[in-house]
């Protein structure tokens, strides 16, 4: 789909919008745009054919920044912009991904209906959508661990990510790996219990069809990432794992290079992990097998004489 905002970056209207921008500050007095301003942004907003709308989705990309300086324009002037009604709606959406900044929960309320209507859309850019299947998977995060109550329920959240598919999954995956790497080692089974496996339960869809390998190198990224928390982690994510392409196979090189405490605090689990991610792949296929499998054994060895960790084995090609 052609990119308007990229365009709007060196069009006459769309430098007038950045200019526009870069002079506006709140004004005195509560009101919401100096006097000057105002009839420049109205006039500019308003305009029409392509100089109007390159401004326009300027503007749009903006609406964050526009609506912590003048609210009450904002939501009578850019808003609409988003609704699917609207001729500018694509554009608008699109443009977001630019600043990549989600927005208060009260812009989001305002913009509630439209944003988990484009989940279910068929006419929306891949990388939009997984750009936004990750903002909403931030905002669940951010509303479990009670920094800013986003008017999105953990049911609104699971259902959109259906109606999106297997292509949102692994962005979902990507950022609640982020919020577990982000927590320090003494923090890590607090950050799952309280806030990451909270929202993962919550609006991970439990969808058959929709778990598949593409999502796997991301669910083991939540994995990598768990520290301490590794048991309890993997007894909710593993069952959702699907073997990798063996055309690709890069989860199980990550797994060997995990830190230790994964394989310390649960071998056993460490074992299933890697038993679902190669799945019945050919042998000699998946890179670093035996690597992971010696670091299973020397953590219990009596796991090595068991069928699963036998029939890795042979798929590692190991003697």
């Amino acid at each position: 789909m052609h990119d308007l905002f990229t365009d709007s970056v060196n069009a006459p209207s769309g430098r007038l919008a950045e200019i526009l921008l870069k002079k506006l500050t709140k004004a005195e007095g509560g009101r919401e745009m100096p006097d000057d301003m105002r009839p420049r942004f109205d006039k500019l907003v308003r305009a029409e054919g392509a100089f109007g709308e390159l401004a326009r989705v300027r503007l749009a990309a903006a609406v964050w920044f526009l609506f912590e300086r003048a609210p009450k324009w904002t939501a009578e002037n850019i808003v609409p912009l988003f609704d699917w009604s609207s001729p500018d709606a694509h554009a608008a959406w699109s443009s977001l991904k630019y600043p990549n900044y989600i927005g208060s929960p009260k812009l989001i309320g305002l913009m509630k209906e439209p944003f988990l209507a484009l989940f279910g859309r068929d006419d929306i850019d891949e990388d939009d959508l997984q750009n936004f299947a990750e903002w909403l998977a931030a905002i669940m995060l951010a509303k479990q661990a009670g920094n800013a109550d986003y008017p999105i329920t953990p049911t609104e959240a699971r259902s959109a990510l259906r109606q999106a598919g297997v292509k949102g999954l692994s962005s979902v995956g990507h950022r609640l790996a982020v919020e577990m790497e982000k927590a320090k080692p003494k923090e890590k089974i607090a950050r799952w219990r309280n806030i990451v496996g909270p929202v993962f339960q919550n609006i991970w869809p439990l969808d058959a069809e929709l778990q598949t390998s593409s999502s796997t190198f991301k669910l083991v990224q939540i994995l990598r990432c768990s520290g301490a928390a590794f048991p309890e982690v993997a007894d909710v994510i593993i069952p959702f794992i699907r073997p990798e392409d063996p055309r690709r196979h890069t989860s199980v090189h990550s797994i060997s290079e995990a830190a230790d405490i994964l394989y310390s605090s649960s071998p056993e689990k460490m074992l299933d992990l890697i038993s679902a991610v190669v799945g019945d792949a050919p042998a000699r296929s998946v890179y670093d097998l035996t690597k992971a499998l010696d670091r299973v054994r020397a953590h219990d060895s009596k796991l090595a004489d068991t069928k699963r960790f036998q029939k890795l084995v042979s798929i590692a090609g190991a003697t």
